[in-house]
């Protein structure tokens, strides 16, 4: 590069290396800058107004009650819930409760129904599949009509994860969980249990392993909540969960159920060390979730010898028989079953039916006198007796997908609500082997899985607010004076002098 030695006089502008010479700024007067200046302050106060009237005024997902306002996915979380724990004790009316609600909350939501449903709707391919078992079903008007039960469930799940506000929904959640725990404690029984005239707490119902599962599932809610209103310093919400988690532990340990003990330690281990990484970066959290993941392949390897084990400690721990229930004789008569129909299955629901001789022995083995309310406590001899190989693989692939991306979630967008869901999953995954789960109709806990598998993927997006014209057009953040001159020789610099201006607009770069 060459310079002459004109360009180093006072008089003269500095140039570019590259790009030619810059323009002078053009001058403005003192009337243009005021004007320029009052007017992107109105504008600035007509957008605080206008953002204090939105916010005052109720979105489409709220019920405003005074000064008193309620999240709709929240409300109708909560009135769906409740239904779902008090069915033993409701019957009939708990069934209608949800087929009447569950429309009214499909009306609710309808704006975003397509959107929330498109990323979704291969889990919406578990209940069609229930109900295309319905051609080949040795009960088809049972499976028809259990089927049905189950696709509004899984709805239910669906539009629950779904909600804008999920932080609302689990409090909601919370709540509807201790109020079933209060009116057991309250309420309940005891029932028999075991070979040495043991008895447990069953609370409302005469199974200590459903009050169990639903006191285990409002802990792990409720410790979630715990946190969210810790972070924001809701004390009443503190409150609430606080209470909730002491009475959820008292009865599972009442209840003495094993598998639901193993189950809360696996749901609520995740729940208090996944909390913190939610402020931690993507590669601890990515680090960690790869952890995570190796330690639950060896799990799946080793799925035996976890049943296994868990017979064993809860056999000695609650004084039950060495079979664990008689679970491993009602398994042994499941392989026979499947052996029958492995492709298809007997149809969705088709088996623990009155007058059905297989049905009736299993009973008769277990003490059921009531002749119905039961399972072959393992969720994929479940899925191969009623649904086959077809329906096992339809339901393994869409929980892969679903954890898939609920993780993937989590690891790149971190929310508390996520650590539940994964919480809640891992809980309910530990429990499949001893347990039937997901595919009940009408039951918490299907709901609440399939809540967590769409879970992972977007939600309900809110609508963008037109603002005025004011949004488009430059304002002012700076005026003042420069020129271009040389302090020493050699070394061009700038320096105010009165009579030019350069002004800086907002989202500009450049001064002009």
């Amino acid at each position: 590069m060459t310079a002459s030695w004109d360009s180093f006089r006072g008089s003269a502008r500095p140039r570019r290396i590259r790009g030619g010479e810059i323009p002078a700024p053009g001058a403005l007067s003192w009337r243009q800058q005021r004007r320029m200046i009052l007017e992107a302050q109105k504008a600035a106060r007509e957008r605080a107004e206008t953002e204090q009237t939105e916010a005052a005024a109720p979105s489409y997902n709220e019920i405003r009650i005074g000064r008193l306002r309620l999240d709709i996915d929240a409300v109708f979380t909560f009135a769906l819930i409740i239904p779902m724990l008090f069915a033993a004790n409701a019957g009939s009316l708990s069934a209608a409760a949800l087929a009447g609600l569950t429309p009214l909350y499909v009306f609710a939501r309808r704006r975003q129904l397509i959107q929330v449903l498109i990323p979704r709707l291969f889990l919406l391919s578990v209940p069609i599949y229930a109900l295309v078992t319905t051609v080949w079903s040795e009960a088809p008007g049972e499976t028809l009509k259990y089927a049905i039960e189950f696709g509004i469930t899984v709805a239910i799940g669906l539009l629950i994860a779904t909600a804008r506000n999920q932080e609302a929904v689990l409090k909601s959640l919370a709540l509807a969980f201790l109020i079933y725990v209060v009116a057991s404690v309250a309420l309940g029984g005891r029932v028999a249990v075991g070979a040495n005239g043991g008895t447990a707490f069953s609370g409302l119902t005469y199974s200590k392993n459903l009050l169990a599962d639903i006191t285990a599932t409002g802990l792990i809610v409720s410790l979630a909540v715990g946190i969210i209103a810790f972070r924001s310093r809701s004390w009443f919400w503190m409150g609430v969960a606080g209470l909730a988690v002491v009475l959820d532990f008292y009865v599972v340990l009442a209840a003495r159920s094993a598998g639901a003990l193993l189950g809360l330690m696996m749901g609520a281990l995740p729940m208090l060390t996944l909390a913190p990484l939610v402020w931690a970066g993507k590669a601890v959290r990515g680090w960690l979730t790869a952890t995570v993941t190796v330690v639950l392949l060896a799990a799946a390897v080793t799925h035996k010898w976890l049943i296994q084990t868990v017979i064993e400690v809860g056999a000695s721990a609650f004084g039950k028989d060495a079979t664990f229930t008689g679970r491993t004789y009602i398994w042994y008569r499941a392989s026979e079953l499947i052996k029958e129909k492995p492709a298809l299955g007997m149809g969705y629901n088709a088996f623990w039916l009155q007058g059905n001789v297989d049905a009736e022995g299993l009973w008769q083995f277990g003490g059921i006198t009531n002749r119905s309310g039961f399972t072959f406590h393992n969720t994929l001899v479940e899925i191969l007796v009623t649904m086959g190989w077809a329906g096992a693989v339809i339901c393994i692939a869409c929980l892969v997908i679903g954890a898939f991306f609920l993780i993937r979630k989590f690891v790149t967008r971190p929310t508390l609500p996520l650590v539940f869901w994964i919480s809640l999953l891992l809980y309910e995954m530990t429990r499949m082997p001893i347990e039937s789960i997901a595919i009940l109709p009408f039951y918490f806990s299907t709901a609440l899985i399939f809540a967590a598998l769409g879970s992972g993927f977007n939600g309900v997006k809110p609508a963008r607010v037109p603002r005025g014209a004011y949004r488009h057009q430059p304002q002012v953040v700076e005026v003042r004076p420069i020129l271009y001159a040389t302090t020493t020789w050699a070394n061009p610099t700038l320096s105010a002098v009165r009579g030019s201006l350069r002004i800086r607009q907002q989202g500009s770069g450049d001064p002009r």
